[in-house]
């Protein structure tokens, strides 16, 4: 795989959709009235389906970054790592408002 697929398909994809679904959340918990936001969860969780598919594309990421011996490498694992940790926040903050 070239490396400009390969880190536009493990790195930034799924950076781009964690901050999708933080705006989508964020704009869920601070913008919405509490009776109106249920509906819209049901909207979330298949937005969450795309955070599953990128815990897991983050996860292929971390594994190859971690066997990368270039500096640069270190970077993308620790955005890898993140891009594990974020949905899975989001997850536990979603089943605290709900």
């Amino acid at each position: 795989m070239k490396p400009r697929l390969r880190t536009l398909v493990l790195d930034v994809l799924p950076t781009v959709a964690n901050f999708g679904l933080i705006a989508y959340l964020a704009w869920q918990l601070n913008l919405m009235p509490y009776f109106q936001r249920q509906g819209e969860f049901q909207i979330f969780s298949v937005l969450y389906a795309v955070g599953g598919l990128v815990i897991a594309v983050s996860g292929v990421a971390a594994f190859v970054h971690a066997a990368d011996t270039r500096k640069a490498a270190r970077r993308w694992f620790m955005l890898a790592l993140i891009n594990i940790i974020v949905p899975t926040i989001l997850l536990l903050v979603l089943l605290k408002f709900r």
